[in-house]
């Protein structure tokens, strides 16, 4: 793909309010997009007319079949391989975006790792800190590598995916997760408040149980029925779902520094 051919809005087009996401295609990044929400995210943004990155770590080619998809239907995507846990290779890879695509508009940061998937041999302190490493610390080295060049050209959106484990208290099992999750509200307060005077809006997103195609396997059926149960709607979100609200979140600019909480009625409940 070519460096945008488009020009940022004037700047009192956007403080109006006027939706430029409706008039103009925009670079997104989706991190951790080779399966599951990230896949379902980027193919959101995709469909509605915009050039999409999809990012892994390592599933290169998982994440490759997710941009054939994409191109089949009609969209724009390339595949962005990037630890983003690698200070030295988050500033490589972005710096090499920027000069060939003209900057991130839009970043999702939805990397995560598994907290069901910890391995027998992972310690107590290593499994924490590889938890943080991709959730936090890579959430936060991807949005300083893109948010400079969103201040300057006056417009930008990010959006965390944390999860409601944010703000339940957490089983022993899920304390790193919870943790690494609640640090990206802190991480979206202060970028928003950072952001704000050059229209570049930061929010999280919260979901609770997502019916993604590993559910059952990471979960067991039984967890998976006791979860589900546990939702006052009687189920799990839909990937699509969630996707759609990410969707909508970009789409405001009049929304900042704030968390939206998606999770069937689950938290009011607990």
């Amino acid at each position: 793909m070519d460096a945008r051919d488009e020009k940022k809005a004037p700047a009192g087009q956007a403080a109006s309010g006027e939706n430029v996401m409706e008039t103009q295609k925009r670079n997104v990044l989706v991190t951790g997009a080779s399966q599951g929400l990230g896949a379902t995210i980027a193919a959101r943004f995709a469909r509605g007319g915009h050039r999409v990155w999809v990012n892994c770590a390592h599933g290169v080619e998982k994440a490759g079949e997710v941009v054939a998809g994409i191109v089949r239907a009609g969209g724009e995507a390339e595949t962005f391989p990037c630890d983003l846990t690698d200070e030295g290779a988050v500033e490589e890879a972005f710096a090499a975006l920027e000069a060939r695509a003209g900057g991130i508009d839009i970043l999702v940061n939805n990397a995560r790792l598994d907290p069901y998937l910890r391995g027998a041999a992972d310690s107590d302190g290593a499994w924490f800190d590889r938890t943080l490493a991709v959730n936090l610390r890579g959430a936060y080295l991807a949005t300083l590598a893109v948010f400079d060049g969103m201040k300057s050209r006056g417009w930008g959106r990010v959006v965390n995916v944390s999860s409601i484990w944010a703000q339940w208290s957490a089983p022993r099992n899920l304390i790193p997760y919870s943790v690494s999750k609640a640090g990206m509200h802190a991480l979206t307060r202060a970028f928003a408040r950072e952001g704000a005077p050059h229209q570049v809006t930061v929010n999280t997103v919260a979901p609770g149980l997502i019916l993604t195609e590993n559910a059952a396997s990471r979960l067991g059926p039984e967890k998976l029925l006791a979860e589900t149960a546990s939702v006052p709607l009687g189920r799990g979100a839909a990937p699509e779902e969630i996707a759609e609200i990410i969707w909508n979140t970009v789409h405001s600019g009049f929304i900042t520094g704030q968390t939206i909480h998606a999770n069937g009625g689950a938290w009011m409940g607990n």
